[in-house]
């Protein structure tokens, strides 16, 4: 039945699915960082570096903004599918949306390995 949901008869079920998955993942990635923050407590600057310096915890921190961003990416899509209606302003505004989506994760990415 969820295979059939997910065909090109309904292509909308795939947007939605995607959109609670990467829901899902922030959520667990968002209460695993909490309960690190509450568990170790880093009070200066040499704690906050060994605090995201695990490569488990950059890979996840990647992870989770790849699901920020997709979560974005399809909210937004649909907020200017249903509010703004001239075909042009839409695809330009879809397109600073996808320019800065992009730009944030190499941005991240510069941050997480110190490129």
């Amino acid at each position: 039945m969820l295979i059939e949901l997910l065909t090109d008869k309904y292509p909308g079920m795939r947007f939605w699915l995607t959109q609670r998955l990467t829901a899902l993942v922030m959520a667990v990635y968002l209460v695993l960082v909490i309960l690190l923050f509450v568990i170790v407590q880093p009070k200066d600057f040499d704690a906050w570096r060994a605090f995201v310096a695990p490569i488990w915890f950059k890979l996840a921190t990647i992870l989770f903004f790849a699901s920020v961003s997709t979560h974005a990416w399809l909210g937004v899509r649909d907020v200017l599918r249903d509010y703004v209606f001239h075909q042009g302003l839409r695809a330009y505004l879809q397109i600073v949306v996808d320019v800065l989506l992009v730009f944030y994760f190499v941005w991240l990415s510069f941050i997480l390995w110190n490129i």
